[in-house]
This record gives C-alpha cells, sequence and structure tokens, in this order.
C-alpha cells in the first residue's frame, strides 16, 4: 500500500497517511492537488506543510503507480 507524507513545516508533525484512507475520505476520482490542498496539520490547524508519496514495493511498482494522474483503488 502507498502513502502520502505531510510533513508540518510550524510544528514538525509527519503522519504517513494510507492513499486507501484518502481514496475513503475523497473518492476515488479526487486528484492528489486536490488532496494536498485540503490538508492541514492535524496538530497544530496549518496548512504549510511538505508533502510526498510514498510508494511501497519495488521500483517497478513505483513506476507504475507514478503513472497515473487520479487516485484510485488500484494504486
Amino acid at each position: 500500500m502507498n502513502d502520502l507524507s505531510f510533513e508540518c513545516q510550524s510544528c514538525g508533525h509527519s503522519p504517513l497517511i494510507p492513499v486507501q484512507e484518502m481514496i475513503k475520505l475523497y473518492g476515488g476520482d479526487t486528484t492528489v492537488d486536490h488532496v494536498r490542498v485540503k490538508a492541514r496539520c492535524s496538530s497544530c490547524g496549518q496548512k504549510t506543510f511538505q508533502f510526498r508519496i510514498v510508494y511501497c514495493g519495488g521500483s517497478y511498482d513505483a513506476l507504475i503507480g507514478a503513472a497515473n494522474t487520479k487516485m484510485s483503488g488500484g494504486v
């Protein structure tokens, strides 16, 4: 399973959130950019953070996942 990483620039909080959790929250047709814009630190409430997609698996799996432009249940 792949994760989204949000590192808050204000307080340093850095959760890894499973992509599947974001799909359940925002729906399978949402984009990563939509999720990033909506994100807010659950510790301090700020919207200033570094965002990363963390791919799990081999490099081939990561490349295939990177080819998707929308979040889906298969990513």
